[in-house]
């Protein structure tokens, strides 16, 4: 498991996520584009977390590799990262 936190929508404490392997990345991605709400029930299902650590993830998977996805900012290098200028979580999965 893996602990990440929000500075903008989350406890101070974080979260623990699992830790997903590269094709469960991709796949989870995918799913976010085409439907937040499946990639919710999927997260709830599989991986048996609750409903609210599933949007928490939902919420934070980029849709663009290295773009935050709350202000745009371009330049994320980091897998599980914190926006550099709005501080926002980022699961910055490069899923090529």
């Amino acid at each position: 498991m893996i602990k990440v936190k929000c500075k903008n929508c989350s406890s101070k404490e974080g979260i623990y996520i699992p830790e997903f392997t590269q094709s469960e990345k991709k796949h989870l991605s995918t799913l976010n584009i085409e439907s937040p709400m499946r990639t919710i029930d999927h997260l709830v299902h599989h991986y048996k977390i609750s409903h609210g650590e599933a949007k928490f993830i939902t919420l934070h998977i980029n849709k663009t590799y290295g773009k935050c996805n709350r202000c745009d900012f371009t330049k994320l290098n980091e897998e599980y990262t914190n926006c550099q200028k709005c501080n926002a979580l980022n699961l910055n999965w490069s899923i090529d």
